[in-house]
């Protein structure tokens, strides 16, 4: 009995690890025209700062992030304390990453993969063709997929990235407010795995 018990919750386990994400009150996945998506650090000649503030397991720390366009889906991304020092410096190149510089908490091999996930989620510029559908169209704004991600469109604008490892949210990043050239000056970062929190304030509105 025992042994069948303990071979059932394994099942249990292997089922529920396998499952898949579902969009919250989604009917199904339909082809799309393409859609750009997150076209807001494309600029080479730009490049955008926040002040903000990062809980990162234990760790609270505060600055500024300096976000620099540097081809397509190419970035610098540098994080600096109000003193100074460089807590977070990362090159983020289309496919692969190089970390510049970072304190040995937000070094650590598995935290730095995450702070990399961060911003990449933050700043790319994706296309996708796929989009979720509902069974009421008049509530819901426009969802794409692309990946792992899931993109709610609001006003031409993304408002809204979820991140979706396996059956579960991953990250979420939501766009809260814009400026009148629709670049975003406050976002909240969350992630749904770790506890890592972020939030950015753009110094030039």
């Amino acid at each position: 009995m025992n042994r069948f018990l303990t071979f059932s919750f394994i099942l249990l386990l292997l089922f529920a690890s396998c499952g898949t994400y579902r969009y919250p009150n989604a009917s199904g996945i339909r082809e799309s025209a393409a859609q750009e998506l997150n076209s807001y650090y494309t600029d080479t000649t730009q490049q955008w700062v926040y002040r903000t503030k990062l809980q990162a397991f234990d760790q609270h720390m505060q600055g500024s992030v300096t976000i620099k366009a540097l081809g397509r889906n190419e970035h610098r991304i540098t994080f600096v304390s109000d003193f100074d020092q460089v807590l977070f410096d990362v090159h983020l190149l289309p496919n692969g990453y190089e970390l510049q510089g970072a304190t040995p908490s937000l070094g650590k091999r598995a935290v730095a993969k995450e702070m990399v996930n961060i911003f990449r989620t933050l700043t790319a510029q994706r296309f996708a063709t796929s989009a979720v559908m509902f069974a009421d169209q008049q509530q819901y704004y426009p969802v794409y997929v692309q990946d792992d991600c899931y993109y709610v469109v609001k006003e031409r604008k993304v408002e809204r990235i979820r991140q979706v490892k396996g059956a579960q949210e991953y990250l979420e990043i939501v766009y809260q407010t814009w400026n009148v050239k629709d670049v975003p000056t406050s976002i909240a970062i969350t992630h749904k795995k770790y506890p890592i929190q972020m939030d950015l304030e753009s110094e030039a509105q």
